[in-house]
């Protein structure tokens, strides 16, 4: 009996599960050490970063910024837990339906991973407002604790990926290595208020060395699969997450009717990129054993962090500097005030 060719998709798992077997061969006494580092940095990351982020944190202004713009808050949870979710599973079951399986799977692990720990450093950067991007990166990642164990399997089974695990096994790591860490911090901060800010400045240091660590040992590690994944249209993919993180954050504010535009921009950047934290820990714990699905967020994040970093420094250039320059006195000021 003779057969047809298989479906586009599933023919994408073959090939990319192909590939897989083909470049584990003879990288058998490596793999487990470099696995061993790029967990090790990539859990360390996220440890220090939700730690550094309490240390950080002043409840009371963050309850304060977070009631004076609760409709900024409210409308950011909306748009990062259902349209931006939405917007990226309608976009892999139509124009990026041929990729592979594990692919879809991150985007979207991704797409429900919102708070950019970055994001205050790309408001500032953008001479945006700080305390609002800093609000909704909290806000934002107590959400993703909460709705990413329970949204991923719906998004999961909505793309069609072979995929399965359960709720508490995408709970448990975001518990243990993000919320803990994060109420811990903030304790520390009541307990011993003069010892969090020096502290907190080597927490976030060591935290980002631990991120570019785990990054590069992953490109090392995944190479391999990182260009044979060109091939699935992958990265054209990847290119469209963040301008629909971008396009959702402007028409957030847009229909909010924002005007400052130091609260547009924090706004915009915060919803932009995705939060790589709860990425690593479901790369790293739940699909440690589906490459495919570190290669997307690894090619998504770097995609990602690049195009708003752009549009970041284009807002800053457009932002008009303080003047620092002194002022001339009138020319009828005393000759005193002159002098």
């Amino acid at each position: 009996m003779a057969f047809g060719p298989l479906p586009s998709r599933l023919t994408g798992d073959r090939v990319a599960r192909g590939a897989i077997a083909r470049s584990g061969k003879g990288n058998d006494m490596t793999q487990p050490s470099q696995s061993v580092l790029i967990n090790g940095f990539g859990v360390l990351f996220v440890i220090l970063n939700a730690f550094g982020l309490g240390l950080r944190l002043s409840v009371g202004k963050l309850l304060a910024v977070a009631f004076a713009h609760w409709k900024i808050a409210v409308c950011a949870l909306v748009v990062n837990f259902v349209v931006i979710p939405l917007l990226f599973v309608g976009y892999l079951r139509t124009i990026a339906s041929s990729i592979p399986g594990e692919i879809k799977v991150g985007f979207c692990i991704a797409a429900l991973s919102a708070g950019m720990p970055f994001a205050p450093l790309l408001a500032r950067l953008a001479r945006a407002d700080v305390g609002i991007s800093t609000t909704l990166l909290v806000v934002l990642t107590v959400g993703t604790i909460i709705v990413l164990p329970l949204g991923l399997p719906l998004a999961v089974d909505a793309v069609d990926a072979q995929l399965k695990a359960s709720t508490w096994d995408y709970a448990w790591p975001l518990l243990l290595f993000l919320l803990l860490p994060l109420i811990l911090g903030c304790c520390f901060r009541l307990w011993w208020p003069d010892l969090a800010p020096p502290l907190a400045r080597w927490v976030v240091r060591v935290g980002i060395l631990c991120l570019l660590f785990n990054l590069n040992f992953t490109l090392v590690a995944y190479w391999s699969l990182l260009v044979q994944t060109w091939g699935t249209e992958s990265y054209l993919a990847a290119v469209a997450g963040p301008f629909i993180g971008l396009g959702c954050g402007y028409l957030l504010v847009t229909g909010l009717r924002v005007k400052d535009v130091r609260i547009r921009h924090a706004a915009e950047a915060t919803t932009a990129v995705r939060n790589i934290a709860p990425m690593l820990l479901m790369m790293i714990f739940p699909f440690a054993a589906d490459p495919l699905v570190t290669v997307s967020i690894t090619i998504l994040n770097t995609i990602g962090i690049a195009t708003v970093l752009l549009f970041v420094l284009m807002w800053r250039r457009a932002a008009a500097p303080p003047d620092t320059r002194p002022r001339r006195p009138p020319d009828n000021a005393p000759a005193a005030v002159r002098r």
